[in-house]
């Protein structure tokens, strides 16, 4: 008999009466869908104090009214990435592997499992020692737990486990619901999770040359009502990006990609760190230049649809022109309020998660509905605008000239900026610009 089982037997104890057991399961099944693992999870400030406070009662054998969240709590904070491996909690750790295998209380158990599923690391000592403890006593596993091993036997396989898991979400649609509805209530957690993120990205990459695979993978970074996923986000937008070093997507794939990647991740160009810490430079000048090109054609089917004029077409003929013939290096956009309002609304009927990121004209009066593009073409800085809004030219080493991924532009400052060559949309207005380019 465990340790914790003597404490229980211990103390007096007086039924409570239940409450009517289907309003008891709905509420639990709310709590734990909100909150899979609030129970026993303790914040970092509070984390060193209970270790040490259940090491003090091991030490002194002095295991007088402890409650069980106190030595679950500990165990979470035991097996953490700061202290699982500290050799002064060995014996604390000897402890809880101990107790695995001696107690028959479910709560402890599950407890227990759910500590070595957050804390997973494949072949790791701890987990292996987690692992035979656990597996020892499946059969006092109950309800959630019992449920999970059943699909996933090998969970408890401290070196496959993870792979084991990612094999069965590459058979599954819908990855996240279809792990909760066989108990893993927390699909994007720490630990065997993100290991089986990992396995599931590999497995997976093939298919996302294809909308489907791309769709799948989308539905799994961010489910419904649910945050994205931040932990394994590199590995997920380079298995996206990895197709296409040498080739380029369908347009209609590649808008779908940027805007999805976008929408969770944000504009690398003005986000770099976070998710796009991690990706490759050849992957990045990949999304850098899809971002060129579809904030070139964003700026151009926003502004058509705002401001009726011939001369759109043959502005978009030339600017795409340029970019794919290797000249434009990047592209940034600045809308007016009313540019801005259709931008998001073109977005929001598309269904993508999220739009391209582009500053805002602040100009107002006969200004007001000026829209800007402004682009880096080598060593010049040329800026395009709506509404009869000339072309501007700059030397990109003029401090004075703009610079792009600014969150707010004044169209009428550039316009009076010193140093700045201009021609209006007259005549043969390209051939003056690849001159000055």
């Amino acid at each position: 008999m465990g340790l914790l089982e003597k404490l229980r037997k211990s103390a007096p104890f007086e039924a409570p009466a239940l409450p009517a057991i289907n309003r008891l399961t709905s509420a639990a099944e709310r709590v734990l869908s909100r909150w899979p693992d609030v129970v026993g999870n303790p914040p970092e400030r509070d984390r060193e104090k209970l270790v040490a406070e259940v090491n003090r009662r091991l030490a002194e054998g002095d295991w007088t009214d402890t409650p069980m969240s106190l030595v679950t709590s500990a165990a979470r904070a035991l097996f953490d990435e700061e202290r699982r491996e500290r050799p002064d909690l060995e014996n604390l750790r000897r402890f809880y592997y101990d107790e695995c295998r001696a107690s028959t209380r479910m709560g402890f158990i599950g407890a227990m499992i759910s500590v070595y599923i957050s804390s997973y690391v494949p072949g790791a000592r701890h987990s292996l020692e987690l692992a035979e403890a656990l597996d020892s006593v499946r059969e006092r596993l109950g309800g959630r737990w019992k449920q999970l091993l059943e699909h996933f036997p090998e969970v408890l396989d401290a070196f496959v486990g993870h792979a084991a898991v990612a094999r069965t979400m590459l058979d599954m649609d819908d990855p996240w619901n279809g792990l909760k509805a066989i108990g893993m209530r927390s699909p994007h957690a720490m630990g065997l999770m993100d290991y089986a993120h990992i396995e599931y990205m590999k497995g997976l990459t093939p298919a996302l040359k294809e909308r489907e695979g791309m769709s799948r993978l989308f539905g799994w970074l961010k489910p419904e009502r649910q945050e994205a996923k931040l932990s394994g986000a590199a590995e997920a937008i380079s298995a996206c990006l990895g197709h296409w070093t040498q080739s380029s997507p369908l347009e209609d794939d590649q808008r779908y990609l940027l805007e999805n990647l976008i929408g969770l991740y944000g504009d690398p160009r003005v986000h770099r760190g976070g998710a796009w810490t991690g990706v490759s430079e050849p992957l990045m000048r990949v999304i850098l230049s899809w971002l060129t090109r579809e904030n070139i054609r964003f700026f151009l089917d926003i502004v058509s649809e705002v401001e009726e004029s011939h001369m759109w077409e043959p502005r978009r003929k030339f600017w795409l022109g340029l970019h794919q013939q290797g000249r434009i290096d990047a592209a940034w956009v600045a809308f007016s309020d009313r540019a801005r309002f259709e931008a998001i609304k073109r977005s929001k009927a598309s269904g993508s998660r999220g739009t391209l990121g582009f500053g805002r004209q602040i100009a107002g009066y006969s200004r007001a509905n000026t829209s800007l593009l402004i682009l880096q073409v080598g060593r010049k800085i040329v800026v395009e605008g709506s509404h009869s809004y000339k072309v501007h030219i700059f030397n990109a080493s003029d401090p004075r000239a703009p610079t792009l991924y600014n969150s707010e532009y004044d169209c009428e400052r550039i316009r009076l900026l010193p140093n700045a060559k201009a021609q209006s949309h007259l005549g043969y207005w390209e051939g003056w610009v690849l001159e000055n380019i």
